[in-house]
């Protein structure tokens, strides 16, 4: 049986930022995600490229298993926040910190 879009999603939906008290899907940095065949295709949008590895390998670390619990593999794709979105991104990060890396 295949996984479909709006499954991988709904296992997505709720998985918080490691540092910030807010979903991913919120804070806007899963921009989109599909399914192709075995893997999970994710586009994950960052609020600059800069950011630390281990920061990095968290966010990816934290989808990781909600993926593979679905029987599928993981392919995460980085690319910069807009800064309408990168605003929004910050201001829910200064409101809901909690700065566990």
């Amino acid at each position: 049986m295949s996984v479909t879009r709006d499954e991988l999603m709904a296992a997505l939906t709720p998985i918080e930022h490691p540092e910030i008290a807010v979903s991913l899907m919120d804070l806007g940095m899963i921009f989109d995600a599909a399914v192709q065949g075995d893997t999970a295709n994710i586009a994950m949008a960052l609020p600059m490229m800069g950011i630390p590895d281990a920061v990095r390998n968290a966010l990816v670390e934290s989808i990781r298993k909600p993926v593979e619990d679905l029987g599928l593999k993981l392919n995460v794709q980085f690319f910069e926040m807009t800064p309408e979105v990168r605003d929004r991104f910050f201001e829910l990060s200064r409101a809901n910190w909690k700065g566990t890396i």
